[in-house]
């Protein structure tokens, strides 16, 4: 076994309970990983491709796809019957598809229930038991979302924040909002995974009013010296690359001074 190495702050480690979950690993998001729909999309005015906001969140964080099929059916009892396709027990007795979960009577009657058709109204809630423990560097968390951008009429994966410098299970939680039997195929993105520090979380909220609404308005990117003016995202993409660096540089100057001004180690009142 492998000694493991402490993480860095924006490092994640996913760590599977059989090397065969390989075959179809969580993947970083980035351009080279952007799914086929997107990469067909037309480049033209308007298309969804020459958005930055889109491009930034499809390139962040981590994708966890499915790691085998799992299968639903109604039990003609207004609950679900499920079951996943398993490598077979002749090299780890570990289950990869295990699926567990939680009853009606964890939320009753609330607004993910009430998407619900009748018949599977007060049905459980599926949670596929996850094979990668997931690890991040001390202070930093995992905001689990749905795969937004590829919803499906069957389920909804249900959001969660998961302190994952302590805690490494991030199990799928469902909201099966069907009422036939389906399938979620072997491959298909389940989470979006954003590693988040803790500490960026805001303390305050302060609300303005409309006597400022004007000056802030007007103040940020998009107004006057930094209007796009070619009809694409990239002045606002250098916009944040300098936004950036200048953060970077600043931070730079102060372990600078800091390390000017505190006595070299190994010395002992200035003098080695």
């Amino acid at each position: 076994m492998k000694k493991q190495e402490k993480l860095k702050p924006g490092q994640i480690r996913i760590t599977p309970s059989d090397n065969r979950l390989l075959e179809m690993p969580p993947y970083k998001n980035s351009v080279e990983t952007h799914r086929p729909w997107f990469k067909i999309l037309h480049k033209g005015e308007g298309s969804l491709r020459r958005c930055a906001g889109i491009n930034d969140f499809f390139n962040i964080g981590v994708t966890l796809p499915s790691w085998t099929n799992f299968k639903f059916r109604p039990d003609g009892n207004g609950d679900w019957e499920s079951r996943g396709d398993e490598f077979g027990h002749e090299v780890s007795n570990i289950r990869i598809a295990a699926i567990q979960g939680f009853p009606y009577a964890s939320t009753g009657e609330c607004p993910v229930t009430g998407v619900r058709p009748e018949s599977t109204k007060q049905a459980g809630f599926p949670k596929l038991v996850n094979p990668w423990k997931i690890e991040t560097a001390p202070g930093w968390s995992c905001l689990m979302l749905p795969a937004y951008w590829e919803p499906n009429n069957n389920y909804s994966i249900m959001a969660a924040v998961v302190h994952t410098d302590f805690y490494h299970t991030a199990n799928v939680v469902l909201n099966v909002t069907s009422e036939k039997e389906f399938t979620i195929k072997y491959g298909t993105p389940l989470v979006h995974i954003i590693p988040f520090e803790r500490k960026t979380n805001i303390d305050k909220l302060i609300l303005g009013d409309e006597s400022n609404y004007k000056y802030v308005a007007n103040k940020g990117f998009g107004f006057g010296h930094v209007m796009p003016a070619e009809g694409t995202a990239a002045p606002y993409r250098r916009e944040r690359i300098r936004v950036d660096k200048e953060l970077d540089d600043i931070a730079l100057s102060k372990k600078s001074i800091i390390s000017r001004l505190l006595p070299s180690r190994g010395s002992t009142n200035g003098t080695k």
